[in-house]
């Protein structure tokens, strides 16, 4: 897809092991769109981790037996990526970063409308995220180094 997109709020950074035991990357969930039904997860950029597809993960994970199969495997896929940002945010353990108002850049590989409303999202977009603020992006870094 290879379009930009841009946006100020809530950015929640936290690593995720996406291939056990020791395969991590670090993501990044955030919301845009009317009411924030656009479910933003990119990966920020860390030269010596892995960059996979979120969605091959997701389908890695068996999304499809979690999420069922209406609207086909990239919606449960999709679904699984974003309760893996919107759990990272709401709670549980391990690191994170939750910044309450940030600048991000998105640099999109992926659109998927959901077949239904997932965590009020309707729509996903992942890609590579960065934070436009260079110290704050020190920070996220720290959780993986």
């Amino acid at each position: 897809m290879g379009s930009e997109q841009t946006g100020t709020g809530r950015v929640t950074v936290f690593p995720l092991t996406h291939h056990w035991p020791d395969r991590r990357c670090l993501l990044a969930y955030t919301t845009t769109g009317h009411f924030g039904t656009t479910a933003i997860v990119g990966i920020l950029p860390v030269p010596e981790l892995e960059h996979p597809d979120l969605l091959a993960v997701a389908a890695a994970h068996h999304a499809q037996g979690l999420y069922g199969s209406r609207g086909g495997p990239d919606n449960a896929c999709a679904s699984w990526v974003i309760c893996t940002g919107w759990s990272a945010r709401i709670g549980g353990s391990g690191p994170r970063l939750d910044i309450k108002n940030t600048d991000w850049h998105l640099r999109l590989n992926r659109r998927i409308e959901l077949a239904n409303q997932t965590y009020g999202h309707d729509l996903l977009h992942t890609g590579t995220l960065t934070l436009n603020d260079s110290e704050l992006m020190k920070s996220a870094l720290t959780l993986v180094r």
